[in-house]
């Protein structure tokens, strides 16, 4: 992982200007991000019981989680495809490591580390002007809810890459990836119930954010023990399936030889 993450860096510095650029863009997201919640508590003092702070927190949330997306899951998940589609998917299987492992650590993005930092900043403001200060106890359980939260976007990333061994192009699910993901820069709770129910159990969006968010906002006073376990039942469950999913789609590889 050291030696990829270097060599990533090594390729991206050779590019400095369009790395400065770029990061650049993100702080323009997020501000973009802060003026959305300024608009709405404008107009109102709380949104279906959260405040601006939860907000705030929520939005920090959304920006780390994107950020880690794009920094380490889609490129790799990207370069999944195109190896399966050239055949060129035989230089990993013939390394001496577990493939799914390797296929997952090849490529960093690594000026995306600037969005995972300035989401971290405004969670953090959004706690402290919540609370006075930010409570170890909830960091913790913040982290914890976080963990699983990536693992399960690992997995779901992991499945829709490993389709490409049945399916010539999939690369449009993306786009739809993340126009689903953009309904988690609200909580969920601002949605209707039969909503919800699918952000929770269907496309588990409430795992990656909500729930995180308001394990850093509240701790166990916003977050139910359920919630945890089922987070990361979800987020286990998940991991083994999308293995075993991985493992039926090699299956079906025939390589660039064959």
């Amino acid at each position: 992982m050291r030696l990829f993450a270097k060599v990533s860096i090594l390729n991206f510095a050779a590019y400095r200007f369009d790395m400065i650029v770029r990061m650049l863009v993100s702080i323009m997201h997020l501000a973009a991000d802060l003026i959305g919640v300024w608009t709405i508590f404008s107009n109102t003092k709380a949104l279906a019981g959260w405040k601006w702070q939860h907000l705030c927190v929520v939005v920090g949330v959304f920006r780390i989680v994107a950020g880690g997306i794009r920094m380490s899951i889609v490129p790799n998940m990207r370069r999944v495809l195109e190896d399966i589609m050239d055949g060129t998917l035989d230089f990993v299987l013939l390394k001496p490591v577990n493939a799914q492992y390797l296929v997952s650590i090849r490529e960093f993005v690594v000026w995306r580390i600037v969005d995972v930092l300035l989401g971290a900043i405004i969670a953090a403001y959004g706690c402290i002007q919540l609370n006075g200060y930010m409570p170890l106890g909830a960091v913790a359980l913040f982290v914890f809810m976080l963990l699983a939260g990536f693992i399960i976007v690992y997995c779901l990333w992991l499945m829709l890459a490993t389709l490409c061994f049945w399916f010539v192009r999939i690369q449009n699910i993306e786009m739809v990836f993340w126009n689903v993901f953009e309904a988690a820069r609200f909580p969920i709770v601002v949605y209707p119930n039969w909503v919800q129910w699918t952000f929770t159990f269907l496309i588990p969006l409430a795992f990656i954010i909500t729930f995180p968010a308001a394990a850093f906002t509240g701790g166990m006073n916003m977050i139910r023990p359920f919630h945890i376990a089922m987070a990361w039942i979800m987020a286990v469950a998940m991991f083994i399936l999308s293995g075993w999913f991985w493992r039926i789609g090699l299956r079906r590889y025939s390589g660039a030889s064959a």
